[in-house]
């Protein structure tokens, strides 16, 4: 029994050393591979320069042709460079000089740098990576050089157009089939890497690359007529264009028009320079009008506040003549301005109204004869300023809130004697249901002379006539709202900014 328990137990002390020499073995493997791992990184640290720019403050700037340029234009001993001082730089510029080596890694330090020029320096080896990342940059030539692999961020950078001028041409690389802007042009790079030349198709788009293999962009006179390129679409043809924020046409042969033209059923008119033109035109005696987008307009047009009439089939601006449109008719003025005639008398009872028709206001023009002495006072120009400035002397000289001194005055010149004491609106309603004048509440009832009272009672104006959407043309004390003008036009309906809505009116019943 003995013997069995002392051969376990050294069974046991056997198996718990084989289990501890296991352990440690294991132990040191992992310990030979930490160290084998840390080893291998240290050297690829030692020997990859980029790390060492990011994990070193203190880097050590090299003698090269380009850092001696840098001490050069900061006037400092090379000795004495920081990385910072590549920061000051922004232009480097060695063409045409034999520098015969490579591009050094201190470009990369050149954060700042907007002009590169390095033609024809003999450089070889690789294009760094860094220039693709320098923001700044608008002018890169490395052309001409035995520089070799071109990084994919700088080759999109030239396909994208984002330098003014770039040139990369003349080395030991091939660029991509596509397009690229080099040296300031837009060029078609064919899968021999060469330039396109002459007249290609690309994409169903005719374009004209030269003898050069650059793009014909822009403006091109050819006989004394203009035509226009872009990469998009090539030459311009049957088509608008903006240019410099003037929109020119070039029709099915790609010629910029000018003069009068029909476009998609549209007449369009041109300068002899090609913009197209709006606003009042002359054209071989007649006067036209285009409006903003450049179409022209017929019928009645509003231009500036004033009515014209243009031809429904010419376009032409009538001048000197009646029409009748819409079965109204319409009095255009003789001197050639073709504005409509409006507030005028033609005779005793023929008048062109402030909305430009012409009416009969013989018979029932008016609810009565007393509202229509008012209206036809009201229409004369020195009545209209009369009043109003007898208004403004009746409130002591004061400029606002004149409109019952103003309404009452025109009432007292044809016979009603509303007192001059008569000062806000609640009082000459009194006086005018007190002398028998008459309420309404139905706007659309509304005629030349009636008194009109607005929301609240806080206006009072005298109607004239309607013009169109709810707007008519009245008379008041508000001219300094409305361009100085006494006779003017104002919402009825309803409220707006300035003004309030209308709610009743009264007349004098014949």
């Amino acid at each position: 029994m003995t013997y069995k328990k002392n051969r376990l137990l050294a069974l046991g002390i056997i198996t718990i050393g084989l289990s501890f020499i296991s352990t440690n073995a294991n132990a040191e493997i992992k310990k030979t591979e930490v160290y084998e791992e840390t080893m291998q990184n240290e050297k690829l640290l030692a020997n990859d320069t980029s790390i060492k720019e990011k994990t070193q403050s203190d880097y050590k700037i090299k003698r090269n042709w380009l850092t001696e340029e840098v001490a050069s234009q900061l006037n400092k001993d090379f000795k004495d460079l920081t990385t910072e001082d590549f920061e000051h730089i922004i232009k480097i510029d060695f063409r045409y000089k034999k520098i015969d080596d490579t591009i050094p890694d201190e470009i990369a330090l050149l954060k700042n740098l907007q002009y590169l020029d390095l033609n024809y320096c003999r450089l070889y080896g690789d294009i760094p990576e860094e220039i693709a990342n320098m923001t700044n940059l608008t002018h890169l030539d490395l052309g001409d050089n035995k520089l070799g692999k071109l990084p994919e961020s700088l080759e999109k950078k030239i396909i994208d157009g984002d330098y003014a001028y770039c040139d990369v041409e003349g080395n030991q690389l091939r660029l991509e089939k596509g397009w690229h802007l080099l040296k300031g042009n837009w060029t078609y790079i064919d899968r021999y890497g060469e330039r396109l030349t002459g007249v290609q198709t690309i994409d169903k788009v005719t374009y004209d690359f030269g003898e050069q293999g650059f793009i014909k962009e822009g403006w091109e006179q050819v006989d004394n007529i203009w035509h226009y390129y872009d990469r998009v679409s090539g030459m311009i043809k049957n088509d608008w264009k903006l240019i410099n924020s003037k929109w020119y046409y070039f029709n099915a042969d790609g010629i910029m028009v000018t003069g009068l033209q029909n476009i998609q059923g549209t007449k369009f008119c041109f300068a002899p320079s090609g913009e197209m033109l709006t606003g009042f035109q002359n054209i071989g005696g007649y006067n036209y009008s285009f409006c903003e987008s450049g179409g022209m307009q017929y019928g009645l047009v509003n231009v500036n506040g004033k009515q014209y009439y243009f031809d429904e089939t010419t376009g032409i601006m009538a001048t000197n003549t009646e029409k009748v449109i819409n079965g109204k008719k319409y009095i255009f003025a003789a001197d050639g301005s073709g504005s409509i005639k409006s507030n005028v008398w033609i005779d005793n009872y023929t008048y062109i109204q402030a909305n430009g028709q012409t009416v009969n206001t013989y018979y029932d023009y008016s609810h009565s004869n007393t509202n229509y002495q008012l209206f036809k006072y009201m229409t004369d120009l020195g009545n209209q300023i009369s009043v109003d400035r007898t208004a403004v002397a009746l409130h002591g000289g004061i400029t606002s809130n004149n409109c019952v001194y103003f309404a009452s005055e025109a009432l007292r010149r044809v016979g009603v004697g509303i007192p001059t004491s008569t000062c806000n609106t609640y009082e000459l309603e009194n006086e005018l249901k007190y002398m028998g004048f008459v309420p309404c509440y139905d706007l659309s009832q509304l005629k030349p002379g009636d008194i009109v009272f607005t929301n609240n009672y806080s206006h009072v104006y005298i109607f004239m006539c309607w013009d169109t959407d709810g707007y008519a043309y009245i008379v008041d004390n508000q001219s300094y709202n409305f361009d100085n003008k006494v006779l003017h036009k104002r919402q009825v309906y309803q409220d707006t900014s300035i003004t309030d809505r209308a709610t009743h009116f009264y007349y004098y019943p014949n």
